[in-house]
């Protein structure tokens, strides 16, 4: 007996791969994430210039790297599906905001040092990799990967306030 596995819909497969990139705590699970969202052959912009896929991915991973843990939240996302074809379910564009908050390992005054990426990202979805035919082998596979990128970004460290002497009397 075998059940269907459902693919996440367009806006849930663009969050939950952001989410992955964020998260990513080794070089190797950042890899992974990153060619499993970006197409070997995507047209890429940051902040209004032309950018090749190997430097996008070393700009991300520059973000994350020596991170503990980011805590990621969308203010808005909306897509469109793609229009015509056969197999269009799951691919279309998506413009979307977030804020990753980026932990890092050290401390300062009992504080951990963070920073935090503000984006709107939008990218076109398309099924990039045709599916594999594997006779008498189930089992889902997704080809999709973003074939357009655009995206504005900032990334600031955050602030870390010393503590006061706050009721020490002289």
């Amino acid at each position: 007996m075998s059940t269907a596995i459902v693919l996440p819909q367009l806006p849930e497969w663009v969050q939950q791969h952001v989410k992955a990139l964020y998260s990513a705590k080794t070089a190797e699970t950042f890899n992974q994430a990153f060619d499993s969202f970006i197409s070997q052959q995507a047209s890429i912009r940051v902040n209004g210039q032309n950018v090749e896929r190997d430097e996008y991915k070393k700009m991300i991973q520059g973000e994350i790297t020596g991170d503990v843990g980011s805590d990621v939240t969308f203010n808005s996302v909306v897509s469109v599906p793609a229009k015509g074809g056969v197999d269009t379910i799951g691919t279309g564009s998506v413009g979307l905001s977030f804020k990753a908050i980026v932990y890092g390992r050290f401390f300062v005054f009992a504080e951990r040092e963070s920073s935090t990426v503000n984006s709107s990202l939008n990218v076109v979805v398309t099924d990039d990799i045709p599916r594999p035919h594997q006779i008498g082998r189930g089992g889902a596979f997704d080809g999709r990967r973003v074939t357009v990128l655009d995206e504005v970004l900032t990334d600031e460290a955050n602030k870390i306030v010393p503590p006061t002497a706050g009721g020490a009397s002289v």
